[in-house]
């Protein structure tokens, strides 16, 4: 392409050991050499380069290699103690279905100490769950993944299997989701890659929803082993709208608390108006009726004293005309005379 390689790009190194990992330990050399160069060629360049990828680059070269060589990618050499595979590209000795594809038809009869080490059939790095882990929990500590989209995963992907168990129940069920699958895996080192992420946090928590719930979706009714790398396809086309709804959501839910805050506010505002208004009401009230009162007691008191006034001359005339009526009575009496 006539362009300078800038030899700081250490992608090609990391998605060709993600590829490799993914992959049985009997795949033929000529699948990882074509599935390296669909990889690099057509899924990465072709778009514009690694910060122009629309779909990851690794799941894309996986699911195209599954697809095109089903016995190849899909089969697995049966894991034995000090066990040995030949370096020819064809393995002669037989092989197996993985350990996912026996658990969610039923209950494993694996050992606790298989199953944490990985010593079950599978992909080469996704089986030993505890290296998974360990890798996981150093790039959480060294910042390197966002921890919304890991927890909301993890979290997520355990609750599904319990409340909507495949074969297995309970605590069991949820360690199932965990190992099986390789879900921890393309968790850890595909969808918590930053250029697929949303850059918001509640947008990140739905990103990491989204990608264990449709993991769990394809597993259950399309009984596909390593659904999580076809969720992954899925998930990593709506990193920027899991943005856009995040933005609206946040937006939306803050005009509703400042709606509801200032609601309560005014109602506050309004009770404490409504108390003190209601005071001077009573005052003019009570002296309304002090004032009522009063005058009704000033009207009986003039009542009463007009009344007075009318009955004083009369008896001021009785008063007056009494001695007069004794003189007349010493005037007609003859006896004392």
């Amino acid at each position: 392409m006539r362009r300078k390689y800038d030899w700081r790009d250490t992608s090609p190194i990391a998605n060709g050991i993600m590829l490799a990992l993914l992959m049985p330990a009997s795949v033929p050399y000529g699948v990882m050499i074509f599935a390296s160069a669909f990889m690099g060629s057509v899924m990465k360049y072709a778009f514009g380069g690694h910060h122009n990828r629309i779909f990851h680059p690794v799941a894309t070269a996986y699911l195209f290699s599954a697809l095109c060589w089903p016995s190849s990618v899909l089969r697995y050499p049966t894991p034995t103690i000090f066990g040995s595979l030949s370096l020819s590209s064809s393995i002669g000795d037989a092989l197996d279905r993985s350990f996912t594809h026996y658990v969610d038809v039923s209950v494993s009869s694996s050992s606790w100490l298989d199953i944490v080490w990985g010593r079950l059939a599978g992909p080469m790095g996704t089986s030993c769950i505890i290296l998974v882990l360990i890798c996981t929990i150093a790039l959480y500590c060294f910042r390197d993944i966002p921890a919304p989209v890991l927890f909301s995963s993890a979290a997520t992907e355990v609750l599904l299997f319990i409340c909507f168990p495949i074969s297995a129940t309970g605590w069991q069920a949820a360690l199932y989701a965990i190992v099986t699958g390789s879900f921890m895996y393309v968790l850890t080192f595909m969808v918590c890659d930053p250029c697929f992420t949303p850059s918001n946090g509640f947008g990140q928590t739905l990103y990491g929803i989204a990608y264990a719930l449709t993991a769990f979706l394809l597993r259950k009714y399309s009984g596909y082993e390593d659904s999580s790398v076809l969720a992954l396809m899925i998930v990593s086309i709506f990193p920027s709208e899991f943005d856009r709804f995040a933005i609206f959501v946040i937006d939306n839910l803050d005009r509703f608390r400042d709606f509801v805050t200032t609601k309560i506010r005014e109602r506050q505002i309004y009770r404490r108006f409504r108390k003190y208004e209601n005071l001077p009401d009573n005052a003019e009230n009570s002296d309304k009726t002090e004032a009522s009162e009063t005058s009704e007691t000033v009207e009986e008191t003039e009542s009463e004293e007009a009344e007075s006034s009318a009955d004083s001359p009369e008896e001021a005339a009785d008063e007056e005309s009494t001695p007069d009526t004794q003189e007349t009575e010493k005037e007609s009496d003859p006896d004392e005379v």
